[in-house]
């Protein structure tokens, strides 16, 4: 019997995410490797994995002398051109074909990434050129993806699938980063470039090829499945123009809670682009590793973090749904004690100079922080199911925090010294106990006053709203105001399906 074509949809999108999201791990080790120059760095360190690369003083080792910082102002310009894209991103894969938009975003990608060896021999500025038109292309990746999840999976299913495609996005980072490193250790300084540029090609095409919108396109759906979707089905759909026009703006751009999620968001990035952009380099500048002890060490933070994440999720909705604690509690739990312990690991570097000590409280800090994926990523659903992707549009404002913490590093680390990785680690803990103190105070997980549609308020009720809010949870209230409204949410799946653009 053939497997259910779901199984396929969701396999392909967490590899899809392992490739698409590994890029930047990968272009961002082979920019630490190939400019040993910029501080007069070698491939020796006194790791329990030491080692030399077998690439060094050979026709396959590169080493250029680029300006001071810029390695970080390469991802700079990415994350600036990215987050650009990241919310009209969701309107493509809304107005079009979800699917061709991730998979032509992949592939133009992925092409980019085979040419960058080019750009890198002949001078930074076409680097440049490239990492910011990647960051165009992929800033639509993840939102497409969504689209085409969002439709496949069953109500009944929707936690598990969505949780398991999305396993690839905190994998990659990992993977990457051992992959390429023993790639440019062990067979040529480009290799990982074209090895993950030629898979991200070949995936893209597969993807084109065999996947479909939605199961009412798929020719080739088992009779089982049918049923499956008759009964669960998402029935996803784009949002009407009059809902659209009755956003009420206002009160979520002056919302606290709306606020919280917004930083919430920032934080993440800033630390994100920490680990991914600027873990690698400290690793090098401060302990003098070779790039595959770089590799193993940086992966080891975000496959512990993949464990956590899902962990988690499973977790605070147990809590939540057997009424242990409520909704708000969960998510500032989440946040606050994910996002307290990184920051305390965080600070904890600023003291120390001990390679064992740094690669423990990174692991530590990183895989804790993976509760957080439980608090603020979440919350848009619990604040208005009805206008979660446009909280998400705000929340993926977030990124800006990518962009500032880059920008500080290509500033403070110059000379690639102890002291002033000290002081980037000292300034990042500042701003993330910030963030939880923020958290902590202003957010919430109740649906807000505004959250829903005005259209939908007119229609002639049995129970009055207020009765309901007053003796039962959001939970059963929902359920209730559906029955006496004689509506269901069954519009709310396909307007939230942009939520799960918050987990990258």
């Amino acid at each position: 019997m053939a497997c259910a074509q779901r199984y396929w949809v969701v396999l392909l999108g967490f590899m899809g995410l392992l490739l698409s999201i590994g890029y930047r791990a990968v272009f961002s080790l082979v920019i630490v490797h190939v400019n040993k120059a910029k501080h007069n760095l070698t491939d020796e360190d006194d790791s329990i994995f030491a080692t030399k690369c077998t690439t060094t003083g050979t026709s396959r080792n590169l080493e250029v002398e680029w300006p001071p910082g810029v390695n970080f102002l390469f991802q700079t310009a990415y994350f600036i051109s990215s987050t650009l894209t990241q919310f009209p991103g969701g309107i493509l894969a809304v107005r079009f074909s979800a699917k061709r938009v991730c998979g032509l975003s992949v592939l133009l990608s992925g092409i980019l990434l085979m040419v960058m060896p080019v750009a890198i021999l002949k001078h930074y500025g076409f680097v440049f050129a490239i990492r910011i038109v990647q960051g165009v292309i992929e800033g639509v990746t993840v939102p497409a993806l969504n689209g085409v999840i969002a439709a496949w999976a069953p109500k009944s299913e929707k936690s598990r699938l969505i949780t398991i495609s999305y396993a690839g996005a905190y994998l990659s980072t990992a993977v990457a980063f051992v992959v390429s490193g023993a790639c440019m250790c062990y067979v040529t300084w480009y290799a990982a470039l074209i090895l993950y540029g030629g898979l991200g090609t070949l995936w893209s095409l597969v993807w084109l090829c065999t996947v479909y919108d939605s199961p009412s396109l798929c020719p080739c759906l088992g009779e089982k499945e049918k049923r499956l979707y008759e009964r669960e089905g998402n029935n996803v759909k784009a949002g009407s123009k009059a809902t659209s026009a009755k956003v009420p703006w206002k009160q979520i751009f002056t919302s606290l809670p709306v606020s919280a999620v917004f930083v919430g968001a920032f934080c993440r990035n800033w630390i994100f682009s920490m680990l991914i952009v600027e873990e690698p380099q400290y690793l090098k500048d401060v302990f003098h590793m070779s790039t595959a002890n770089i590799g193993l060490f940086s992966s080891i933070p975000h496959i512990l973090m993949t464990i956590v994440v899902i962990f988690g999720g499973f977790m605070f909705d147990h809590l939540i749904k057997g009424q242990i604690i409520s909704t708000t509690v969960a998510r500032k739990l989440a946040q606050c004690i994910g996002f307290g312990v990184e920051a305390g690991c965080i600070l904890g570097l600023y003291f120390i100079g001990d390679w064992k000590v740094a690669i423990i409280l990174l692991s530590v800090g990183v895989a804790i922080s993976g509760l957080a994926i439980s608090g603020y990523q979440v919350n848009p659903l619990d604040l208005s199911p009805q206008y979660a992707s446009v909280l998400t549009g705000i929340a993926r404002l977030g990124a800006s925090g990518a962009i500032i913490s880059t920008l500080l590093a290509s500033q403070l680390t110059h000379n690639g010294t102890m002291k002033e990785w000290q002081l980037l680690f000292l300034i990042s803990a500042v701003v993330h106990f910030g963030g939880v103190i923020y958290y902590g105070i202003f957010a919430s997980g109740n649906r807000q006053p505004w959250a829903e549609d005005q259209t939908e308020k007119k229609l002639p009720n049995v129970v009055s709203s207020a009765s309901i809010n007053s003796m039962v949870d959001d939970n059963e209230r929902d359920h209730l105001l559906a029955k006496s409204y004689n509506f269901v949410y069954d519009s709310d799946d396909a307007k939230d399906k942009l939520w799960f653009t918050t987990t990258i």
